[in-house]
């Protein structure tokens, strides 16, 4: 289980046009803080995320569709992955985890981000 707590959000971080969150650990520059979601871990139990798991943001539940290769090594070392809420391409993002249902969530400071079996 992952387990984050989201400590701030950038002002350019929700776009739900977009359809993405991009996720980083307090670490991440002042720039990169300005259009991310930034988190510190609570739990960590393992950093593989995998098709099939569930993530929750509070109380909205969404389905892991596909896992980018480098989110794994992402999350371990730099604390990022982004979180697409879009359909999975032909040629999908290496550093994203796609979710379904493809409905962008509210998100705001302190809310629970969780991903488990």
């Amino acid at each position: 289980m992952i387990k984050m707590r989201v400590v701030s959000i950038g002002e350019g971080a929700l776009n739900a046009e977009d359809g993405l969150v991009i996720l980083f650990g307090k670490e991440v520059s002042e720039r990169l803080k300005e259009v991310s979601v930034i988190q510190e871990f609570e739990q960590i139990d393992q950093y593989d995320v995998k098709k099939g798991m569930q993530l929750t943001i509070d109380d909205q539940q969404y389905q892991v569709a596909y896992v980018g290769n480098l989110v794994a090594s992402n999350l371990e070392t730099v604390h990022h992955t982004v979180l697409d809420f879009n359909a999975v391409p032909d040629e999908p993002r290496s550093n994203a985890i796609y979710l379904e249902p493809q409905k962008f969530p509210v998100i705001h400071a302190g809310s629970q981000i969780t991903i488990k079996e």
